[in-house]
């Protein structure tokens, strides 16, 4: 259970970033604009790193010693793969919805 919320959490904050950087990103007057694409990249950036990032900090920092409790380490080392997988989905469901609910704005150049 603590690694799915963990990486729920850890979605969240991916989420997070990926949006403060979104609105940081100044709009671009012209017939070309560049900045909808940069917006989309550093979001698709971040649905990359958000596994890799949950993965390795659950696995080094919040998994239980595997030389105390072998059982344990073990269900929560399969418990993060499942956990990290759902934080990826949760990552994308999350931003489709700030992308649908805020399409005139920043947010809504990530899809």
């Amino acid at each position: 259970m603590v690694a799915y919320i963990y990486a729920a959490i850890v979605a969240a904050a991916m989420i997070l970033i990926s949006a403060l950087i979104s609105m940081a990103i100044k709009f671009e007057g012209g017939s070309n604009p560049k900045d909808p694409g940069m917006r989309k990249m550093w979001f698709w950036v971040f649905a990359i790193i958000n596994p890799i990032v949950c993965y390795l900090v659950g696995m080094f920092l919040v998994a239980p010693s595997a030389n105390n409790d072998q059982i344990a380490h073990d269900e929560f080392m399969s418990a993060l793969s499942i956990g990290t997988g759902v934080g990826f989905v949760l990552y994308i469901i999350i931003g489709f919805v700030l992308s649908k609910v805020f399409k005139n704005g920043k947010l809504g150049n990530w899809f």
